[in-house]
């Protein structure tokens, strides 16, 4: 890896963990960027603070959130490769501001994906209990909850779902006149059920095709994250001839040679398995068309490729619910307890952890299979998880740069990003 850093400076990095495949960083993103050779990375994948005081935790505050992203984006901007794509995480309440930073230094927006999941915990206030708080009443206690989250009494959950508090549990019947009144009325917000992920690129240098034979970078790999894909291998051209499959029905370019996906275009919102079971749900199971005839001529390849007015178009002529439409990445809250555990058996203390496979799903998007990869807030390093995985499972042969400024004794992210890592290529081995 120490071919993308400068010589100036390279040299006094706190390098937590490093394989031939990349580096754990504990530092400020800024001044680690700064070490960085410039017109170097194909990609940033990065899960920002939110700027909400997010449980909290000092890391999620920024002081001035449009000023912290513009800092970042200013180096962010200098080390990406003309035409590199840059996926930010962030919140409904707050991306405006990180997105307004980006595009202030230069960076364009060109795409936003939604991930949409059903277990996100409301943290609205009770106006009905606030009311009966200011004139100074108790209201009954029904339970309790210990710290190891058993419930005694008549105590169950909260409203919220919360798995984090601790203490009595009182009644939801309002005492004070005003407190009747306003019962079932909380202070504002939904709960949450998607966080937006915005897609910037650095402008292309000329066009796509002259920005990729220069830079090696500035497409987006449609196949590689297509849903439901089946990649069919051939060597045969689509004339009809000697082909089981009945290529001539196909109506595509000739002499086309090589894969065929067939798997759905990705669209620009990936659901929970939660979310993929209510959509389901509510669609019914369906069959898509088959044998599906052109009324004219058309020139998408995409969906069926050059063809005249009655030629036989390629459909998916398959069987399920609306949910076959979209990517599912496996949620439970945050991510599946088993993706939580460590490799020393304990549980992954970080608090706004993301799933891997969201991460891999992001990575295979926008980056070449032989790029190199940053996340400038890697928290426990789920990205340098990825890269490890897909280099080691996928064919991928990518380079990574994970920074992370937390390393201390209750936040231990790098530490515990070295423990992830090293478990990874200590089974390859």
């Amino acid at each position: 890896m120490t071919q993308f850093l400068n010589k100036t400076g390279g040299n006094n990095l706190n390098i937590i963990y490093q394989s031939n495949n990349g580096q754990i960083i504990h530092g400020d993103n800024i001044e680690v960027m700064k070490t960085i050779k410039e017109n170097s990375v194909d990609s940033c994948i990065s899960d920002f603070p939110y700027d909400l005081s997010f449980m909290g935790r000092k890391w999620d505050t920024t002081g001035n959130f449009y000023e912290w992203c513009k800092a970042r984006a200013v180096e962010l901007y200098r080390i990406m490769k003309p035409g590199g794509y840059v996926c930010i995480f962030g919140h409904p309440k707050t991306n405006h501001r990180m997105k307004c930073a980006f595009e202030d230094v230069g960076f364009q927006i060109v795409e936003e994906i939604d991930w949409v999941y059903l277990t996100g915990m409301p943290k609205n206030q009770d106006i009905s209990k606030l009311f009966d708080k200011k004139a100074g009443v108790q209201r009954e206690i029904i339970g309790s909850r210990n710290a190891k989250g058993s419930f005694a009494g008549n105590a169950l959950p909260d409203s919220t779902g919360s798995h984090k508090w601790t203490g009595n549990l009182t009644s939801n019947k309002a005492i004070t006149e005003q407190a009747r009144i306003w019962n079932g009325w909380k202070t504002a917000g939904l709960k949450p059920a998607h966080e937006p992920i915005t897609v910037f690129q650095k402008p292309l240098e000329g066009t796509y095709i002259e920005n990729i034979e220069k830079w090696n970078c500035g497409a987006m790999n449609i196949d590689a994250c297509r849903v439901g894909v089946e990649t069919i291998k051939t060597n045969r051209k689509r004339n009809g001839t000697g082909n089981s499959l009945e290529w001539s029905k196909y109506k595509s370019p000739e002499n086309f040679i090589g894969e065929i996906h067939i798997g759905r275009f990705p669209p620009n919102m990936i659901f929970d398995e939660y979310m993929a079971q209510e959509l389901g749900n509510q669609t019914g199971i369906r069959t898509s068309g088959t044998n599906c005839v052109r009324t004219k001529e058309g020139t998408f390849f995409e969906h069926g490729g050059l063809g005249k007015a009655g030629d036989v178009q390629i459909t998916y002529g398959d069987t399920g619910d609306g949910s076959r439409m979209f990517p599912i990445i496996k949620y439970c809250t945050k991510v599946s307890p088993k993706e939580r555990l460590l490799p020393n058996g304990e549980r992954n203390p970080h608090v706004t952890l993301k799933p891997k496979e969201l991460i891999k799903w992001l990575i295979k998007l926008v980056t070449p299979k032989d790029g190199t990869t940053i996340d400038i807030t890697a928290g426990s390093c789920t990205h340098a998880v990825a890269v490890e995985e897909l280099n080691k499972e996928e064919g991928y042969n990518l380079k990574y740069i994970n920074i992370e400024l937390m390393n201390t004794e209750t936040e231990p992210y790098c530490d515990v990003g070295k423990m992830r890592v090293e478990s990874i290529i200590k089974n390859m081995s």
